[in-house]
């Protein structure tokens, strides 16, 4: 008996640190001369995890990290890439492919590339358990794809994905100025404040900008 409680106590215990570490995701540091990318990929993380931590350091960063929409907002935005370029050569060639391909791609999302960035280390060690369950909440959510806030033209109701492609936080400390370097392009229109304020961010936090026009190379059919 002795030895049976002492097995249950084991293995009670183990669960325990299993659920414990489960909160939080490992908390990694870059060696001398290696990359965001290299130091968070050699732990092999799931799609999920490393959008959540795209979510989390990108949240953290827009001087709202308090707000769920926030990150709902970024997790979709981000997966709206990953859908087009499952369709479009176009879109992969800027993007990239998969979660880590678009997370990671060069001059898009400073916190995963940039080892200049101070959110690179909320990327890699996310240390806040309220907020980093908000950001596994918008990861999960954006990841099964249903009811796609971003889905609001006729081509995307016709075609499941959505044209939202870049977003801009205004008030982050990292921000130039209150527009986008890209605003008034004739590639990308500013979408205003999204009608599903409830699910997305105001403008005045996040401002997320459609495709003017369907990305190349697209392959039908695209459901």
């Amino acid at each position: 008996m002795c030895c049976k409680r002492w097995v249950w106590l084991t293995v009670g215990l183990l669960m325990s640190a299993t659920a414990i570490s489960a909160e939080l995701p490992p908390c990694l540091i870059r060696a001398a001369g290696e990359t965001t990318r290299a130091a968070l990929m050699k732990t092999q993380p799931t799609d999920e995890e490393l959008l959540a931590r795209l979510a989390y350091a990108e949240g953290r960063s827009t001087g709202f990290a308090d707000d769920p929409r926030v990150y709902q907002g970024i997790a979709w935005g981000l997966m709206n890439r990953v859908r087009l370029s499952e369709v479009s050569t176009t879109s992969r060639r800027q993007y990239g492919s998969g979660v880590a391909g678009v997370v990671f791609q060069p001059h898009q999302f400073n916190p995963a590339v940039s080892l200049r960035s101070p959110f690179s280390k909320e990327f890699l060690c996310p240390k806040d358990l309220a907020r980093w369950r908000l950001a596994v909440d918008a990861a999960r959510t954006a990841q099964r794809g249903q009811d796609n806030p971003f889905i609001q033209t006729p081509w995307e109701q016709r075609h499941g994905r959505s044209l939202v492609v870049n977003f801009y936080y205004p008030r982050s400390s990292q921000a130039c100025s209150a527009l986008a370097p890209w605003e008034g392009s004739r590639v990308l229109r500013f979408i205003g404040d999204p009608s599903s304020s409830d699910r997305l961010p105001p403008a005045e936090r996040i401002r997320f900008y459609r495709l003017a026009q369907p990305p190349g190379g697209l392959r039908e059919p695209t459901r």
